[in-house]
Order: C-alpha cells, then structure tokens, then sequence
C-alpha cells in the first residue's frame, strides 16, 4: 500500500508541473484537428462537397457538457474529442479557446456560449462554478414550455453576438421536450494581407473533377509570394492566404490533376495543421499566381447529432443512458446539436459566422494554383495550430 501511496504521490506533482499553456496548446490542437477531419469528412459527403462549418464550436460545446458528464457518456465524450482526463488540462483547454477569441484591430473571431435550461431544474452549484471559471458564458433558467419566448431569447442571443450575421438558429417547434440546450455563436472577420485587386477579377468558367464546365464565377486573382507546397500525403496543392493581422490565415487546398476532392478531405486525417506550417517553416514563399472564386456559402447543419452518433457519441443523445449529474440532478441528455454558418470571401478578405494537376514529372513549386474546380479551405488560428472554420466548393454561381 505504501509503494502504491508513493506511485500517485509521484504522480500527480509531475502531471501538474506539465499542466501549462504551452503544454495545452500542442495538445487541444491535435484533439481539435483530429475531430475535425472525422466531422468534416461526414460533413462533404451529406453536403456534396459544398459547405461552411464551424468544427471548433461542437468540439468546444461538447467539450463543455464532459464537465457534468460521468459513466459511458464521459468516456464517449474524452474518445471522440480526444480529451485529456486532468481537470487542470482541461481548464488549460478552455484558456487556449479564450486565446482563440481574443479580437484584434485588423482581425475578430468573437464567441459567445450559453446554456438555456429549463428553469425548474436546479442547476448544481460546482457545474455553474465551473462554467464560470473557464469563461464559457451564462447558464440561463429560462421557461422551456414556452417555446416561442426561448426561441426568440436564444434567437436575440445568437444575433448578437454574430453581430447579425445569423438572426436565425431555432424555431419553436426546436424545443419541444428540450430541457437543456447549450448554444455557442462563432464570427469571423478578416482581410487579407495582400487584397486581391478588384480590377483583375473576371467571370470566368468553373469544372467539376472531370475538367467539365459546370458554371461560371467571379475568379479573382493575385500574384505574390506565398507559402505554396506540393502535399502527396494528401494529393494537394496548399497555400495559404493570410490575414492583415498575421495570426490568421486560410489554407486553400486544390486537388492534384485527375484526384477527387472526397479524397482529399479523407487524407486529411494523414497531417495536421502545425506540420503544414512547420513545413511552409522550413522552405519559405514562392513567387505564385493563385486564382479563387469570390463566393457565399451559407449551411444549415441540422444533422450534427447523427453525424456524431456515426463517429461514435452515442450516449449523450440517448435518454436512457446519458448520465449528467454533475450538471443537475435531473435524467438530462443532449436533444440535438444545431450549426448554422455563413461565409463570404471577397477580394478585400473573409467574413465567416457559425452557431464545424498534377502528373509530376519533376518536383517544383507551382507558377499557378487554379481554384476553378471543387477545393476545400480552412480558416486556422496560427498561434495554436487550430482550424476555426472549415469548407468546400464545388457548386459555382456567380457571386
């Protein structure tokens, strides 16, 4: 009993010594990317490869539900969001989200997260404590039987805190036997560094994988150094594209010749975000011409509870085995799991909001990367590796 005494005495010190920022940072980043590309890929097959997603907001938003969560639910929760089991770590995770947020002058990603619950159930004093210290919003006692008003109570929330980019996330037929439902608003706002000129964008034709014409855009183009790689792990040219405030950027992803955008977004799970940039690290920029549509995508993402259910969080979702009684004593679980998201990029940058060619002879950089054909993009926080939004295009209009 001693040896085992001193074993955990051992222990815990070294777990909390190693329980910082720097140590979270490479951490949450691995575990958001990791659900991420399991969610997108679900995500393109529902959408036909054309959507815009938050995958940050459901990692954060079941992230807060693992604090209250115990039992078969709690191990879902850690194996799919790739959690750590220290509460330290955890709360380490919440303040590298709250990092995330944080706006700058040229550059804002504002958030905001409630829970809405039922105001007959008691809410435990140590959920609420915990929610309070890592900084995830308001737990708000609202009266669900009165569908109408907490529909526009969370409706007004969501508005704000996107300043009107969504004015809309539920109904009032959403609610019904709802007794819980937790909602986090994400918008993004960024221009880019080096603007693509307004004077150079044309309506031009745009092809699907098999190099048919399936529409016309507004293709705008630009010609600087960027950080621009041949990636086989994933049969893509990526490049990004950043923002004015350098902390930001979107990674453009254009499939090689002949190599199908499904199958691109399925490799994904082959590299993460920081080696994309360790790589870009190492070779420096090229001089390349890189041509885009300028485009609106909006996404109804009213399937997150089955896509999720299909990665394996089951529990959660089913009332007669999600067990959350830290968050309440009360038989709760999660209804349904909502996002609706919008982007639009334009020559002078990005705005986004949620409520997730080649036949190489020879190996050199391209003097070209045309995203006239289906591509995928990631808008990505480059302080902590983490994809923020996530989308593909492949259904032209002229925007």
């Amino acid at each position: 009993m001693a040896k085992l005494t001193l074993i955990i005495c051992i222990l815990i010190p070294s777990i909390l010594a190693q329980c910082n920022i720097e140590k979270a940072r490479p951490f949450i980043s691995r575990s958001v990317f990791e659900f991420s590309t399991e969610l997108i890929k679900r995500i393109a097959q529902e959408t036909e490869n054309h959507f815009i997603a938050s995958t940050l907001s459901p990692w954060t938003l079941l992230a807060y539900t693992s604090l209250g969560a115990t039992d078969n639910s709690y191990e879902e929760l850690v194996k799919i969001l790739r959690l750590h089991r220290h509460s330290c770590f955890m709360n380490k995770f919440f303040d590298v989200t709250k990092e995330i947020y944080t706006p700058t002058a040229e550059t804002s990603l504002e958030g905001a997260s409630a829970i809405f619950v039922d105001e007959n159930i008691q809410v435990n004093d140590r959920f609420q404590e915990q929610v309070r210290r890592a900084g995830l919003g308001d737990i708000k006692q609202v009266a669900v039987d009165n569908y109408e008003y907490v529909a526009a109570t969370i409706n007004n929330y969501v508005k704000t805190a996107t300043n009107g980019a969504i004015d809309e996330i539920v109904v009032a037929s959403d609610l019904e036997n709802v007794v819980m439902m937790i909602v986090d608003a994400l918008r993004f706002k960024g221009t880019w560094e080096n603007p693509f000129p307004v004077n150079e964008t044309q309506q031009m034709p745009f092809y699907d994988e098999m190099n048919n014409e399936i529409g016309k855009v507004n293709l705008m183009t630009i010609t600087d150094n960027y950080n621009t790689r041949f990636n086989n792990e994933i049969n893509a040219t990526v490049v990004e594209l950043p923002y004015s405030d350098r902390r930001f950027s979107m990674l453009l992803f254009v499939p090689y010749s002949e190599e199908k955008l499904n199958n691109v977004i399925d490799s994904l799970k082959k590299i993460s975000v920081r080696s994309l940039f360790k790589d870009f690290e190492g070779k420096g920029t090229t001089e390349v011409n890189v041509r885009m549509p300028r485009f609106k995508i909006s996404s109804d993402l009213n399937n997150l509870k089955e896509l999720l259910i299909d990665m394996g969080l089951r529990s959660v979702f089913d009332p007669s085995q999600a067990s959350f009684p830290k968050i309440a004593d009360y038989p709760l679980y999660i209804s349904n799991l909502i996002q609706k998201a919008d982007i639009e990029v334009t020559e002078e940058g990005t705005i986004a909001s949620a409520a997730t060619q080649l036949d190489f002879s020879f190996k050199s950089f391209p003097t070209n990367v045309d995203a006239n054909k289906p591509f995928f993009f990631m808008i990505v926080d480059k302080k902590t590796y983490i994809p923020v939004f996530a989308g593909a295009y492949s259904k032209p209009s002229v925007y």
